[in-house]
């Protein structure tokens, strides 16, 4: 072929021509008939849909427009955003059932309580939520919310007067705000007029942290469960209040994909969910099918994903008797983009999700029925299966922090879940759990499953391949003693159910006082001192343990409690001192003592060398390129958010260039830091050793024992090449797969007399992995602050080869290096937000790192 006509070729690949807008009729179905009164989309966001990408405050402009102009539109805000974007959820339907809304609010969440007698479900309206883009770079699915919703509020045929008959839409266009927003601002920026489908261009290569998280890079769509965020918090309450029965889960996958939508893989889901479930969610899979053969798409459903984890969006719904679907399209990412399908443009992306949206929504007519009575049905069954399970309920204690159990039993009741208070003093395992410090959670409830899902450790799946984590124990996330209650439970001990209001507030003595005084075992301890010391108060950390004479009576201090002595104190007054107290007091749940002398009952007096000056730590976050960003995000988001904390960040590019003098830590999360090398590397190194304290996580602590900051070693965890005999090819996948640690609990021995170990109470410590990156043991004895035990497995799934590997090797190693402190962690400690018990050993970190003294001199005694 000659080269002229290759290059034109190439040119007709890559250079698609000016910008052609496809129609709305394009995107809808044939026999509309749509009132003229309803504006179309392009009327009101000003171009067509898919010509540019919506931003969300166009698309927030179109629902509202929507929701004026149509009766068939009620327009429901059920929150904002962290950048303060409306969270929305419209009701679609007719306007007789829009006028007795919350009747059928209250009369469909009767299904869900089988205590209750049951309704009759033949003349009830079904329930469908259809949720859009979660990952605000997955951009179909928010795009073709304009178009359903158009079609729902301004068709006038036939089948859609039934579906507004016959079913409640709560219609999500955009679950992810601030990532949509982020997303469709680079890609509409770096689109030209002409078209260019080459995939290395700047429009499809979006930079760090790109638009799929939320604006703190966290993926709500693990967030389900958790509720660490406002965007989900808003959506559980919703969803609690109406208990759907079906929900939609629009995304995006890989460009030289197709299309998926569920069942997924039949051994990869949840066991806990019924077999009527999966026949559900098949039954409706053939109305997808049906429309994508009708348009000629291609397509898969029982391949590449799984319903296993309950805090996916499309996971969730399962576990509340209702069918949650997900749907993959492959993505464009910006308006065109080649792929092995040929050119893939933006608008046929959204098509199909348009195609999808309706064949769900003529499922749910077709099937209302009978996914009423399934609704109904599953939480009998639940009930049933919670009141015969040998396991008769969990009892959980505040392990000395009211804090975390507060969360904790926070998350449980925004899910509904049914939490007692203990009467009596029960002894399990081992631990004694007291009223007032203790609740139980019974089996028998209508939650039963989705509690067993909360407290249940699992280790045995039929198909050891996960899409995403393997485990996620909430108790042992939040660091609580936990048990199971058995058949000899008796139900005497178990209170009336919890109100909203789990705790009185806590007050502080308003009296003068030598000095005052706060344990360390509250997770917001750490808040309270970064205020009182941005204020200019001084604060001594007690290194010892000590009893100290206070108003109440003697009170006992552990290590790491901070004390206020008054008589030092010169920028900040007693009064101003005072205000500050009471705050934390109310707001961070510490309890602040009033300390009479300065000579201790026992232990070290307060004017001790053994209390140690507390300095305000200067946080620096290195991001960027190159950097984990979601790891990144749960360190931003713990020390901001949850701490109060400025923190600053610093490109990993410019690293070498900054003025590291500025900051008493610097923060690195995992990552690929080959490119820290050189002058960087070596201005870091001075850094540290010239006073800073340094955290390295996995990838970024494996990079600094290679800068010889600390004596470590790390070993990968066992792969293929390990194994010499012959497999077959068609095996190589699985094999592979086998060997990741995706996700498992292990235990730790924590050494709480270790500055990073004060003020947690136990020395076990669970610990989250995801990594087969072992930290090996230092020769230095004293520098491993937490060691996996030698039998650490406790949730999830972990090959024999990796259990073998990691079993006895450390997980957190503190190590001296000149002046400064390197601070080691072989795990993620903030995993998703809702790592609480590990959370308080990295913030430990913060604030005694500086206190840890140099063991090298008596290593091996």
């Amino acid at each position: 072929m000659p080269l002229n006509r290759v290059a034109l070729i190439v040119v007709l690949l890559v250079f698609a021509g000016p910008l052609m807008a496809k129609p709305l009729d394009f995107y809808l179905p044939t026999d509309g008939n749509y009132d003229r009164a309803i504006p179309r989309p392009a009327e009101i966001i000003g171009h067509e849909v898919g010509e540019w990408h919506i931003t969300h405050d166009r698309l927030v402009q179109y629902m509202r427009v929507l929701s004026e102009r149509s009766e068939r539109v009620q327009w429901h805000q059920t929150g904002t955003s962290h950048e303060g974007r409306p969270l929305l959820l419209l009701a679609i339907s007719s306007p007789r059932n829009l006028a007795r809304l919350e009747e059928i609010r209250v009369q469909h969440l009767a299904m869900s309580n089988p205590r209750n007698p049951a309704p009759a479900v033949e003349d009830m309206p079904a329930i469908a939520w259809m949720g859009y883009s979660v990952h605000g770079n997955e951009p179909s699915g928010s795009n073709a919310a304009p178009v359903v919703a158009y079609h729902l509020a301004a068709a006038q045929d036939e089948w859609t007067i039934r579906l507004l008959d016959e079913t409640v839409i709560l219609f999500d266009p955009s679950l992810n705000p601030d990532g949509l927003q982020r997303f469709s601002t680079w890609v509409n920026s770096n689109r030209g007029r002409t078209l260019v489908a080459d995939p290395q261009t700047r429009e499809h290569n979006e930079p760090w942290p790109n638009g799929r998280t939320n604006h703190y890079w966290f993926d709500l769509n693990r967030d389900w469960l958790l509720l660490v965020h406002p965007e989900s918090r808003a959506r559980i309450n919703a969803f609690q209040r109406w208990r759907p029965n079906v929900l939609t889960d629009f995304h995006e996958m890989g460009t030289n994909a197709t299309y998926f939508f569920q069942p997924g893989v039949p051994s990869r889901q949840n066991p806990l969910f019924p077999q009527r479930t999966f026949d559900l969610t098949a039954a409706i899979g053939e109305y997808h099918a049906a429309a994508l053969d009708e348009a000629g798409e291609l397509y898969y459903s029982k391949e590449g994903f799984d319903d296993f984890y309950l805090g996916k969006g499309s996971t969730y719904p399962d576990i509340h008797g209702a069918i949650g679907i997900l749907f993959e399209q492959a993505s464009s990412r910006g308006h065109l983009q080649e792929s092995q399908q040929g050119l893939l443009d933006f608008p046929s992306t959204i098509r199909n999700q348009v195609l999808t949206s309706f064949s769900t929504l003529r499922a749910t007519v077709d099937m209302r029925v009978e996914l009423l009575r399934w609704q109904r049905q599953f939480y009998e069954t639940a009930l049933a299966s919670g009141r015969r399970d040998t396991v008769r309920g969990w009892v959980f204690g505040d392990d000395g922090d009211p804090e975390r159990v507060r969360r904790f039993i926070e998350i449980l009741l925004a899910h509904h879940i049914e939490v007692h208070a203990l009467d009596r003093e029960v002894t399990l395992e081992g631990i004694r759990y007291r009223p007032g410090h203790a609740w139980v959670v019974p089996t028998a409830q209508p939650q039963y499953l989705l509690a067993r899902g909360i407290f249940e450790t699992r280790k045995e799946f039929e198909d050891n391949t996960f899409y995403d984590v393997s485990t996620w124990t909430l108790p042992l996330a939040f660091g609580l003693p936990y048990a199971e209650m058995g058949r000899s439970f008796n139900e005497r001990v178990v209170g009336s159910r919890l109100a909203d209001a789990l705790f009185a507030p806590v007050a502080v003595q308003q009296v003068q006082a030598y000095a005052y005084a706060f344990s360390w075992e509250g997770f917001y301890a750490p808040r309270a001192a970064y205020r009182l010391l941005q204020a200019g108060v001084r604060l001594h950390a007690a290194t010892q343990p000590l009893t100290v004479r206070t108003g109440e009576g003697a009170q006992i201090l552990g290590r790491g409690a901070v004390i206020i002595p008054m008589g030092i104190q010169e920028e900040v007054d007693a009064d101003t001192i005072r205000g500050i107290l009471r705050d934390i007091a109310t707001q961070d749940g510490v309890v602040v003592h009033a300390v009479q002398s300065g000579l201790s009952l026992e232990g070290v007096d307060l004017g001790s060398p053994s209390l140690r000056p507390l300095e305000l730590p200067r946080v620096a976050l290195v991001t960027g390129a190159g950097v984990q960003v979601t790891e990144a995000g749960e360190t931003w988001h713990l020390l901001d958010h949850t701490l109060g904390m400025p923190v600053t960040q610093l490109e990993l590019s410019t690293l070498g260039r900054m003025d590291l003098s500025r900051y008493t830590h610097l923060i690195l999360p995992n990552g690929n830091y080959d490119s820290l090398s050189g002058g960087a590397a070596n201005a870091v190194a001075a850094w540290v050793r010239g006073g800073g304290v340094l955290l390295a996580t996995k990838g970024a602590a494996r990079w600094a024992a290679a800068q010889d900051l600390v004596k470590v070693e790390f070993k990968n965890g066992p792969t293929l090449e390990d194994r010499p005999e012959r497999s077959d090819y068609a095996e190589a996948r699985g094999d592979s797969d086998l060997q990741l640690l995706r996700g498992a609990i292990f235990q730790t021995d924590l050494d709480i007399t270790h500055p990073l170990g004060w003020g947690i109470a136990r020395r076990t410590l669970p610990v989250f992995r995801d990594s087969t990156l072992f930290m090996q043991l230092p020769t230095d004895r004293y520098v491993t602050v937490a060691r996996h035990t030698e039998s650490p497995w406790l949730s999830g799934y972990v090959s024999p080869e990796n259990l073998t590997a990691l079993a006895g090797t450390a997980a957190v190693v503190v190590q001296r290096a000149g002046r400064g402190t390197v601070v080691l962690m072989g795990q993620n400690m903030n995993f998703r937000g809702y790592w609480w018990g590990t959370s308080r050993v990295f913030m430990n970190a913060l604030y005694f790192s500086g206190m840890v003294m140099p063991t090298g001199n008596i290593a091996g005694d």
